[in-house]
């Protein structure tokens, strides 16, 4: 037994060392793809709350621009374009709004229908909350948030108990790390204290037990690759990549640009009724 466990040193210790890597490796993927569907998750809610407002805003001015141009010019198609801009306002189908609201730009005697004045950029704004609402959690929290995850992962074990404990440590720390709360992901890195996994080194199962945790290993990484690159497709990937995932950047570049658009919507709005 002895001569057959020294001719299998070798053998042990790059399966050791292949499982380190491939661990290690699991980790930095796991945390890189929970960071950034955190970051995509947070990046558009405040998307949607911040911006919104202003892409209503420049929709409204598209329909109001619109119905102004075919109560001017009576055109047919210039009515189909009002229409279906009045459409995307309220968010209906084209097709059924400009059946159920055929009159729309006239009134039964046939006059223009009173237009909706411009609302000024400052009202477009009022609606979006505090610019300043963090975006992220500070650099401080993302290192010990990090650290918590390879350590604590519930990916990395196999036992269901080992599983439910370290399931519901990672809970507090998203939890935590979600608020930026560096006090308490600091306690949390106190009391978490790393075990180990797996037979003993010496134990006969302990070379069965390295192969099987390779191959479920190499698993779960081709399942986080997957799944990573299907974040990757999400369209707020593509606007968060452009500016190097810095959300703030991000926000306040599109809302410089939507603004700019309103006052360009608004000034050729006001042209066609002064006209």
């Amino acid at each position: 037994m002895e001569t057959a466990q020294a001719m299998s040193e070798p053998l042990f210790q790059s399966l050791e060392d292949a499982v380190v890597v491939a661990e290690t490796a699991l980790l930095d993927t796991q945390v890189a793809v929970e960071s950034l569907r955190a970051e995509l998750d947070q990046f558009t809610r405040l998307h949607q709350i911040q911006l919104g407002p202003l892409y209503g805003r420049l929709d409204e001015l598209d329909a109001l621009t619109a119905e102004t141009e075919a109560a001017m010019t009576g055109d047919p198609e210039a009515i189909r374009r009002a229409v279906q801009a009045r459409a995307r306002v309220d968010g209906e189908d084209p097709l059924l709004f400009a059946a159920a609201n055929a009159g729309l730009l006239e009134d039964e005697e046939g006059g223009e229908q009173d237009q909706k004045p411009p609302r000024p950029r400052e009202e477009a704004a009022s609606a979006a909350p505090d610019p300043n609402v963090p975006v992220r959690p500070s650099k401080t929290a993302q290192r010990l948030y990090r650290e918590l995850a390879r350590r604590s992962h519930p990916d990395l074990v196999q036992d269901e108990t080992e599983i439910a404990r370290r399931s519901a440590f990672i809970t507090r720390v998203n939890a935590a790390y979600e608020k930026d709360d560096l006090p308490a992901l600091q306690k949390l890195s106190e009391e978490w204290s790393l075990t180990s996994s797996g037979p003993a080194k010496d134990h006969p199962q302990r070379e069965m037990w390295l192969r099987g945790r390779l191959i479920w290993l190499r698993a779960k990484q081709a399942e986080l690759a997957l799944e990573r690159q299907t974040l990757m497709e999400n369209p707020m990937a593509d606007v968060l990549a452009a500016y190097q995932y810095d959300s703030l950047t991000a926000l306040r570049s599109i809302s410089e640009q939507l603004y700019t658009a309103i006052a360009e919507r608004e000034t050729l709005l006001n042209a066609l009724i002064g006209s």
